[in-house]
């Protein structure tokens, strides 16, 4: 009887000694693309995030230079679709940025050429 309560006590120790470890803040993987057709860049992401309140826009620049955006917001996924005239021969980049919950992300998604 004395072993098994000396045994019962050191697990306990054990258990009551051990810490708990916050989860990392992570960060939502939006899906998205960037399509060309002729002059017109469709934009699209869909951004998921369980139980997260999301605020989100849905960038298009050339360059240093914000050619388009859409905004969205919603509870745990939110899908934004957008199109916009471009310059044949100019790069692209598709960009959302925004935040998820309380942590903010602006993700690159694509950079193409038209």
């Amino acid at each position: 009887m004395k072993r098994r309560l000396c045994a019962l006590a050191a697990v306990l120790v054990l258990v009551m000694t051990m810490t708990a470890h916050a989860a990392p803040a992570r960060t939502p993987r939006p899906n998205g693309s960037l399509t060309f057709n002729g002059t017109t860049a469709t934009c699209s992401t869909t951004l998921s995030d369980y139980g997260k309140e999301l605020d989100v826009e849905l960038q298009l620049w050339q360059g240093s230079t914000l050619v388009a955006s859409w905004p969205a917001s919603g509870t745990s996924k939110v899908s934004v679709e957008g199109t916009c005239q471009v310059t044949k021969g100019q790069t692209y980049s598709l960009v959302v940025t925004g935040t998820a919950g309380s942590s903010d992300f602006s993700i690159t998604l694509a950079t193409k050429t038209c």
